[in-house]
């Protein structure tokens, strides 16, 4: 074990579980699971709502299938994945990211419950994704019209399992992670290309439009945590050769990047669509 590509989120299906059938006999169903917190930021406490593409296989989906519908809530455990496949029409790669579960529990009540305010710090949902991988690109840092700090970088994870015929099978996943403020800032200084690195946060999707009308979506994992690995201890009687990230903080509202030719963060959208969505996003088109 190299990699560490693990996510968990706590919330609602947004709509009926879509269970089919595939070719070889295997259950295979859709969950779309709508979570909301509560982050403190520089100016207060803010609600953040996330939506989220969930697919379960065999009995995990028949589950789905036969005790889950519109509103109950779950909990998923599992991984972040993106699927690529090529526009029959167009002839462009698409790309969908979404988390593959490994786990599901059902926590609706049997009986009714008294509410729980929204403000009493128990309520909510969970939406966290950690990782560890290996940075793709330099961080890139800039500012905000606003003076925030902003970076974003690259970090690919592996993933390996055997098939039927028991043949190890190795899969890449690439992840955009972005990171605020002092975080932000540290992490640029100390995060090259090939570091292999432990971040820990929260999953976004947000989308935009380009200039010809065309909708893009990414997601992208929002840092609470960074660390930098691979460093001997100074402890053991290793000289230490770099110094070790360690931050953790709240999270700065995500305000849109000023809009030049070279860099652009597009704002969250207001009206955040279904998640069954087919992302339309080719990584020359990223804003990252």
């Amino acid at each position: 074990m190299y990699a560490l590509n693990r996510a968990q989120i706590i919330g609602y299906l947004t709509e009926d579980p879509q269970v089919r059938q595939t070719p070889t006999g295997q259950s295979v169903g859709d969950l779309n699971v709508m979570t909301k917190q509560i982050i403190q930021t520089k100016n207060g406490q803010q609600p953040i709502t996330g939506y989220h593409n969930v697919v379960v296989w065999r009995g995990l989906a028949d589950v789905a299938g036969r005790f889950l519908k519109k509103g109950s809530q779950i909990y998923i455990s599992g991984r972040i994945q993106t699927d690529e496949w090529e526009d029959q029409t167009s002839g462009q790669k698409r790309y969908k990211t979404r988390i593959t579960a490994d786990d599901l529990i059902m926590l609706d009540a049997k009986n009714p419950l008294p509410p729980v305010v929204a403000e009493s710090g128990v309520a909510g949902a969970l939406n966290q994704a950690e990782i560890i991988g290996n940075l793709t690109r330099d961080p890139e840092l800039r500012q905000t019209p606003n003076g925030n700090s902003v970076v974003s970088f690259g970090v690919a994870t592996n993933f390996s399992w055997k098939d039927k015929m028991g043949q190890t099978q190795d899969r890449t996943e690439f992840h955009n992670v972005v990171a605020w403020d002092e975080l932000a800032q540290t992490i640029a200084q100390n995060f090259k290309k090939g570091r292999k690195v432990y971040i820990s946060g929260r999953l976004q999707t947000r989308s935009w439009e380009t200039p010809d009308g065309n909708k893009r979506y990414t997601t992208e994992l929002i840092t609470e945590k960074a660390l930098a690995l691979g460093i001997p201890s100074p402890d053991l009687g290793m000289p230490a050769m770099n110094t070790t990230v360690s931050v953790s903080q709240p999270m700065a509202a995500g305000a849109p990047v000023a809009p030049t030719p070279q860099s652009v963060v597009p704002p969250n959208p207001v009206d955040v669509p279904k998640v069954n969505y087919e992302s339309e996003v080719k990584p020359e088109d990223l804003p990252f």
